[in-house]
């Protein structure tokens, strides 16, 4: 228990972060004191606190830092001219300071620059020199910050890896769906349910046979997917974040386009649980959603998908009116599942058609 939570906690660290922190940090001090700058070691606490998680944050930061210092700069000079460099004084500043950098939204600057005021207070001084001091401090410190951080390694693999790992993830569920089709997975009791893939599924559909699988399986996967496309969505925003030359929006759509689908993944599996009874209808359903999985990849637009499931749709309008009131209910669930699996296919087509030529050609063809 204790080794795994250390596990844990050991992964949530960044070390490269902290490499970037330690050295840069120091870095930042040697270069101040070479300089003859006074509080030098200041120039170091500035990096640290400058050194973010991706490159465009610590560009806008440093942005940010620099309009607060400077407007410390204005409210302490006009506070300790007037009042004089008292303890009262500086209280007064960081009631002023700080309002307004909540005002303007720039709080990144608010440690910062409170730090280097006290150096005025302490020394008595706001002198052009002593305040060329300071802004030379926090220069340096905010400039190796942004230097350390021009180096972020790119997770563009990483966020690939995801678009694989996602994409399969959903054709299980879609082959599981396939095979619930023809027998009513909501009735099979968990202690019998059985880890399943696409392969299994495929095979199970086309001989008519298949493992039983339970609501329990479907939960998991469910979860799974779910936990998964959280996960790649912050690897693409740091992607993003990372990427100050070329825009990589892409995969964030790609990711969300993904995220719409599970909402609708979720919404078929309720329509599902409400089949009490095997339609012959549920049929060519149960072949038409296993070979949207068999086709289900990041560059089908879905378009010759969506043309079958007219065809489908329009050969259940010719089928005789149902008999029974149970025939009725789970013929009308069924309709709405095939308008469920239309919102789903769109989902993609859409997504497809958003993609400009530009997109098509770096991603498609990397």
């Amino acid at each position: 228990m204790i080794k795994d939570k250390l596990e844990y906690y050991l992964k949530q660290i960044n070390a490269m972060k902290l490499f970037k922190i330690a050295i840069g940090s120091s870095i930042a001090i040697i270069i101040a004191n070479g300089l003859g700058l006074q509080y030098s070691p200041s120039a170091g606490i500035i990096t640290l606190l400058s050194v973010q998680d991706t490159k465009k944050e610590t560009f806008l930061i440093a942005g940010r830092r620099f309009l607060s210092f400077f407007m410390a700069i204005g409210i302490a000079f006009l506070l300790f001219q007037s009042m004089g460099y008292l303890p009262i004084t500086f209280g007064l500043f960081l009631l002023v300071f700080v309002g307004c950098s909540y005002l303007f939204r720039l709080q990144d600057g608010i440690s910062m620059s409170s730090v280097l005021t006290t150096h005025f207070l302490i020394e008595k001084n706001m002198e052009l020199s002593f305040i060329g001091n300071e802004l030379a401090i926090m220069m340096i410190g905010v400039f190796i910050a942004i230097i350390f951080n021009l180096y972020i390694p790119k997770n563009i693999e990483a966020v690939k890896s995801d678009m694989r790992k996602v994409e399969e993830e959903i054709k299980e569920i879609l082959s599981i769906f396939s095979q619930c089709m023809l027998k009513n997975c909501n009735q099979v009791p968990c202690g019998n349910a059985k880890a399943n893939n696409f392969e299994a599924v495929n095979l199970a559909v086309k001989e008519g046979i298949g493992k039983e699988i339970s609501p329990c399986i479907l939960a998991d996967k469910f979860e799974q997917l779910d936990t998964d496309l959280k996960k790649a969505l912050t690897k693409a925003y740091e992607n993003m974040n990372n990427t100050l030359l070329s825009d990589t929006r892409y995969y964030i759509q790609y990711f969300e386009m993904r995220r719409n689908q599970l909402t609708l993944l979720r919404q078929m599996k309720e329509q599902l649980n409400i089949i009490t009874t095997v339609q012959k209808q549920a049929v060519p359903i149960s072949e038409f959603i296993i070979k949207i999985a068999g086709t289900f990849h990041e560059y089908n637009n879905a378009e010759d998908l969506l043309v079958e499931l007219s065809y489908i749709k329009e050969s259940f309008k010719k089928e005789p009116n149902p008999l029974t009131r149970e025939e009725f209910e789970n013929r009308a669930v069924l309709y709405l599942l095939l308008n469920s699996i239309d919102n789903f296919l769109k989902a993609k087509r859409n997504f497809v058609a958003n993609i400009s030529p530009e997109e098509i050609k770096i991603y498609w063809n990397e």
